[in-house]
């Protein structure tokens, strides 16, 4: 369960997983429940094969080290704003609204580390855009 309020998505006080905040301008704009995917398995399966998603969650992607990434939607049909982040968690690049079962390619950037999935629309709903960041303990840099 979730809901929208003045300061953003709220994930509810049930999150199972790990509670991530983004902030621009020194506001929160939005909290979200996410599972991580911090191995090759995980982040090669993401939200593959999934038919719905709470509003509040998520899938954050965490790499070892910045690196070049692009990600698809093959076998995925929850519509997905894909956000792009890099080592101290300043977002570099948002993809929104992408295509359910897609196989093009979305190229995320040369300096990735963090990678943030949500539901199609909720960026540009909570004012998320390139320059804000992404706070949580896996993030090493303090924002």
């Amino acid at each position: 369960m979730a809901f929208l309020t003045g300061a953003g998505s709220i994930a509810d006080g049930n999150c199972n997983h790990e509670q991530i905040s983004i902030y621009a301008r020194g506001q929160l704009k939005a909290n979200f429940c996410v599972e991580l995917a911090n191995n090759y398995e995980e982040r090669q399966r993401g939200l593959m094969f999934r038919k719905e998603m709470e509003l509040s969650n998520g899938m954050m992607f965490v790499y070892d080290r910045p690196q070049s990434v692009s990600f698809w939607m093959k076998n995925t049909s929850i519509p997905l704003d894909i956000i792009f982040a890099d080592e101290a968690g300043i977002i570099t690049k948002i993809f929104e609204n992408a295509s359910p079962f897609s196989t093009t390619s979305i190229f995320g950037g040369h300096d990735v580390q963090y990678v943030l999935e949500i539901n199609a629309g909720l960026s540009k709903l909570l004012g998320i855009r390139t320059g804000s960041f992404i706070k949580h303990n896996l993030v090493l840099l303090e924002n």
